[in-house]
């Protein structure tokens, strides 16, 4: 991994375990653990900064992003979290996105690099 994908990984899981945290204060502790629990599950891959993960994961938080979104429609008193814990949620969104791409052309060019010297040994 070069510098730019770990910094966009390094910003995802700090988003992430913003955003777990947030939705457990926000939500109480049962429906926010409720809630959190796809995001805990991604956790794992994360950290082992796994791509397939952070795809999968970057899609289920455009879920969080929309629901978020309409909680601060459907409740205006509440306006303001709302919004601040869905952009928390889309700066999670875009660096695991990112963060895939990063790391598919940091793969590409280092078969690149194989390649052309010569490849791995068989």
């Amino acid at each position: 991994m070069t510098r730019l994908s770990r910094v966009a990984l390094l910003i995802a899981l700090l988003a992430q375990f913003a955003l777990i945290t947030a939705l457990l204060l926000w939500s109480g502790v049962i429906i926010g653990t409720l809630l959190s629990l796809p995001l805990l599950a991604s956790l794992p891959g994360l950290l082992r900064a796994r791509t397939y993960t952070a795809g999968w994961a970057s899609m289920l938080l455009v879920f969080y992003i929309g629901a978020l979104l309409a909680e601060g429609v459907a409740m205006p008193l509440r306006k303001s979290l709302a919004q601040g814990v869905s952009i928390v949620a889309m700066i999670d969104f875009v660096s695991l996105v990112l963060f895939v791409r990063l790391s598919a052309r940091e793969r590409a060019a280092l078969a690149l690099r194989m390649e052309s010297s010569g490849g791995a040994a068989r």
